[in-house]
């Protein structure tokens, strides 16, 4: 048997090692980093064009915000800024992308601003919960819509998204898509809009957006939490280079280029019996129907009428349902509902800058012939109907959000 002195000196070493190990753990559980929906909401960043929300973003590192090409473009002329815990912040374009529809800018933020958690688009599955975080319609908090993951791995228009049915509107551009535990899997760029199909949005993968930024800015860290677990994993911090690249088998290739063939024909098909079903729309066969209405819209010595489907939102961004002229109207400035025998108009505008009458409203029901007045343009209600998607109506196409 050991002697008494052994084990009390085997005892002394115990303690001291475990001394030094509350002293070393210590000051990395006081440091460490971890995803959650709240730490994935305040990294969120609105893109403004002058006044208007026009975007959103997401901060990934100090001093970087990984947001949508097109809503870098939809600046150019415009004095833009990038809002975060209510301080409007200039910032330079030090990468973008066009293809992937992606952009990288550079700027002075807050320090209470954190970078998000990068979680693993390659682990993705059909059904997972997913959350799109960002500034619909120039709202001004952050805003969270709930869906699924459609499709992990969706190739549209020759690029490959993440396909979910989490609602993505107009200014939630450049916004993140997450996991229920706030980890980034994707950015969310465009939907599909037609008059018949509905809930159907993209992201890029997060892993494709970590190949952008290891492209346009070698030397950035983000914070990453691969572990696939339910309980976040403390985040490691690394160079998006250094994460796994997806490294898809020989016959992938051809096997997409299969699928997309299948899926072409299958389009196709689909196109020619809706538009046959058109052609019998006046024998009441065919067509999905939907709420609808016409708007003359008269200002500045013009008039026009417009065909809307509803909802829809006037503004004067180029995505606008019906549009207005930039300098009277901000981005999306009136929501349009359907409501028994005609629509109710919602200002969305935190301004004086809807009118009925005389009378400034935030919310109004309009019927066929009464009107509502933003600055010099009057928006009049002809008539609501119910409508049928129509030949040469609603292509298939994607709008950038």
């Amino acid at each position: 048997m050991p002697s008494l002195s052994r084990l009390r000196a085997i005892a002394m070493l115990c303690c001291a090692l475990a001394v030094c190990a509350a002293i070393v753990s210590a000051p990395v559980a006081a440091n460490a980093e971890t995803s959650s929906l709240d730490r994935a909401t305040d990294s969120v960043v609105a893109i403004v064009a002058g006044a208007e929300r026009i975007g959103t973003g997401v901060v990934v590192a100090p001093g970087r915000v990984l947001t949508a090409a097109h809503v870098v473009d939809a600046t150019a002329g415009t004095p833009a800024s990038v809002i975060a815990a209510d301080a409007m912040l200039q910032f330079q374009v030090v990468g973008i992308d066009r293809r992937r529809d992606l952009a990288l800018l550079a700027l002075e933020l807050p320090p209470e601003v954190p970078a998000i958690v990068w979680g693993d688009s390659d682990t993705l599955r059909r059904g997972q919960d997913v959350i799109a975080l960002g500034f619909p319609i120039g709202l001004r908090s952050v805003s969270l819509t709930k869906g699924v993951v459609s499709s992990p791995l969706q190739v549209f228009e020759g690029d490959t998204y993440v396909q979910t049915d989490a609602a993505i509107n107009p200014g939630n551009s450049g916004g993140p898509l997450v996991d229920e535990r706030g980890r980034l899997v994707g950015v969310n760029v465009a939907k599909i809009a037609q008059l018949d199909v509905d809930a159907v949005g993209f992201a890029v993968p997060a892993s494709e957006a970590l190949a952008f930024l290891a492209q346009a800015d070698p030397a950035i860290q983000v914070l990453m939490d691969d572990s696939g677990e339910d309980v976040p994993a403390e985040a490691e911090s690394v160079q998006p280079a250094a994460v796994r690249s997806p490294r898809w088998p020989w016959w992938w290739a051809p096997l997409a280029l299969a699928v997309t063939v299948v899926i072409g024909a299958m389009v196709a098909h689909a196109r020619s019996r809706a538009a046959a079903a058109a052609d019998d729309s006046e024998s009441g066969q065919g067509g999905r129907q939907v709420p609808r209405a016409v708007v003359r819209v008269t200002g500045a010595g013009s008039e026009r009428e417009i065909d809307v489907r509803l909802p829809s939102v006037a503004g004067s961004a180029r995505n606008a349902d019906i549009p207005l002229p930039a300098g009277i109207a901000q981005a999306y400035h009136v929501r349009f509902s359907p409501a028994p025998g005609g629509v109710v108009a919602l200002d969305l505008t935190d301004e004086r800058g809807m009118y009925c009458g005389d009378e400034c409203v935030r919310t109004v029901p309009l019927v066929p012939g009464e009107s509502v007045r933003i600055g010099p343009a009057t928006i009049t209600l002809v008539r609501v109907y119910e409508g049928r998607h129509q030949r040469g109506r609603g292509a298939a196409g994607s709008d950038r959000e």
